[in-house]
């Protein structure tokens, strides 16, 4: 495989970790106001999905010698913020939804810029990025009732 192949794929590699990593830890932080036992479930198995996913890709990123870019802890911080300030008035489930939809449509953006512009990546990375994308709509689609 080719160098330019590799650093393509390892492109969007670090967006499926990073977008996960940043999913997991918005979903801890919003599952934290989250009254809605059936809203709560759903964000939670999200929650448990996202660790995976992170995971997966890290090991992946790893196999091929590569270095797996966390979130800079700024954006880190921006999103706990956003999250309490968000929620500091209003734990409402309509809330709480529209909040992860947010999340969730940044990261499916996110996500399809990496695969838009990489191009060379591997069929097979490009494949896999793309059915976490549709799995993704598929959870926006889900929170939309909660609205």
């Amino acid at each position: 495989m080719s160098n330019f192949k590799n650093q393509q794929s390892a492109e969007i590699l670090n967006a499926v970790y990073r977008n996960s990593q940043m999913a997991y830890e918005a979903s801890s932080d919003v599952l934290k106001h989250c009254k809605n036992n059936k809203l709560f479930r759903e964000i939670n198995r999200e929650k448990e999905r996202y660790k995976s996913v992170a995971q997966q890709a890290k090991n992946e990123l790893l196999r091929r010698n590569e270095q797996a870019e966390d979130v800079p802890p700024f954006g880190k911080m921006m999103s706990k913020m956003g999250i309490a300030m968000k929620t500091a008035s209003d734990q409402s489930s309509q809330n709480i939804a529209k909040i992860m939809l947010r999340g969730t449509t940044m990261g499916i953006i996110d996500m399809q810029h990496a695969v838009n512009r990489s191009h060379g990546a591997e069929e097979k990375i490009k494949e896999n990025a793309q059915r976490l994308l549709e799995r993704e709509q598929e959870y926006c689609d889900s929170l939309k009732k909660y609205l």
